[in-house]
This record gives C-alpha cells, sequence and structure tokens, in this order.
C-alpha cells in the first residue's frame, strides 16, 4: 500500500521540489562529514550532539557568506588570469 501511495507522487511538482531541497541538505552533510570531519559526534547526550552541530552549521555558513563577501573585485581577478 505505501509502494503505490509514493508511486502516485514521484511525478508531481511537490515531490520533485522536495526531492530537490533534500539533495541540497545531504550535500551539505556530505561536505561536513568530508572536508570537517564530521564522523560521528564527539560531546556526549543530546544537547552535546545539538551543540556540535550546530557548531559545524556555523562554520559552514561562515564559509559560505566569506566566499561571497571577499571575492577579488573583478579587475584584480582578470589580471592574476592574464
Amino acid at each position: 500500500m505505501p509502494a503505490m501511495w509514493l508511486a502516485a507522487l514521484v511525478d508531481t511538482p511537490e515531490f520533485e521540489k522536495s526531492r530537490d531541497e533534500r539533495k541540497k541538505v545531504e550535500m551539505r552533510f556530505a561536505h561536513l562529514k568530508t572536508h570537517h570531519r564530521f564522523e560521528r559526534m564527539r560531546l556526549r547526550g543530546l544537547s552535546g550532539a545539538r551543540d556540535e552541530f550546530h557548531l559545524a552549521a556555523i562554520v559552514q555558513n561562515l564559509k559560505t557568506l566569506a566566499s561571497r563577501i571577499w571575492r577579488p573585485p573583478p579587475s584584480v581577478a582578470a589580471a592574476c588570469g592574464a
């Protein structure tokens, strides 16, 4: 029964949007695991895990912000490439 229900949802625009959003989240977790050694939780308990995850998310958000803010001006980038 659940498989038939899921098969009916697969071709809907809502399912495609949900799939795309899930993919973005999974790619963020994959990046955390491969580049920030986020394989396992090092702090104990739910609050420790939550704190550790929030710190990892903050690092990732700061990296994204830094890459968007501190780009060299177009003239400097063109001069370096020439």
